[in-house]
């Protein structure tokens, strides 16, 4: 019986009771956020019943990880102000800004495919891991990976701000990929910030369940790690609070699993 369901079926048990008490929460939002964790639900109960790798380590994890992201989203009420400020100002006592405004176009442009690059970064992870781990293990690995973002995802109930690209009056740097990533986030994102950063976290999960990869492959995850969360930061998809927080989440959980 896999332990990422067993993390699932708490995940959504959770977000299906803030769903019933947070305050503020109008009543469709409520039923939505129930209803995805009622698939969600499901999901993890195939994933326990079914046996087949494929099914309990390719297909179903990715899906629920979907289903748990989109499924926190419900859970917004409205932008906490004061706390939009405190990572604004902090962004800028970092001059992250400053720093985005003069980075060259192809630094830009690589922080900009690495942000994006996420997405496949975690199955690319879990092939190296299965490849090259001492003691491979599929379900270790999902539920590093999933439990991470449980982390981050079930945090917006309780720390709901909007992205700093929103926030902010014009871009941070000049980018032919950025309207990409503004479109993809834009039909398939919540639209409103997590954290910590399910970006960073992720990132840095994928690098560290890699330790026995040859060490220029290990390179790379570490150098994807850096890069994405550089262009969550600079690219102000995310504050650099969120993605110290997400860094955080996934070295915690990677220590305890």
């Amino acid at each position: 019986m896999p332990r990422w369901a067993w993390a699932s079926v708490a995940y959504f048990l959770y977000i299906a009771a803030v769903a019933l008490f947070l305050r503020g929460l109008s009543l469709p939002a409520r039923a939505r956020a129930c209803g995805g964790a009622a698939v969600g639900l499901l999901l993890a109960a195939l994933g326990i019943l079914v046996d087949a790798f494929w099914a309990q380590h390719v297909v179903l994890p990715p899906v629920v990880l979907l289903v748990a992201y989109w499924s926190s989203g419900f859970l917004w009420v409205a932008p906490m102000e004061r706390a939009e400020r405190f990572f604004l100002e902090s962004d800028l006592r970092l001059r992250i800004p400053q720093i985005a405004a003069r980075l060259p176009r192809g630094v830009t442009e690589v922080l900009e495919l690495a942000y994006a690059g996420v997405y496949p970064l975690v199955p690319v992870a879990l092939a190296l891991h299965l490849a090259y781990d001492a003691d491979p293990d599929a379900d270790r690995f999902w539920t590093a990976i999933l439990v991470t973002d449980f982390i981050c995802f079930g945090m917006l109930p309780w720390v709901q701000t909007r992205p700093p690209r929103t926030l902010e009056d014009h871009p941070p740097w000049r980018s032919s990929f950025r309207a990409f990533n503004v479109k993809l986030l834009g039909e398939t994102s919540i639209g409103v910030n997590t954290v910590p950063s399910g970006h960073a976290a992720e990132a840095l999960a994928a690098a560290l369940l890699v330790p026995d990869a040859p060490l220029p492959v290990l390179l790379l995850m570490w150098v994807m790690a850096l890069a994405v969360t550089g262009g969550a930061v600079f690219g102000r998809y995310h504050f650099a609070i969120d993605a110290l927080a997400g860094w955080a989440v996934a070295a915690g959980v990677w220590t305890l699993l």
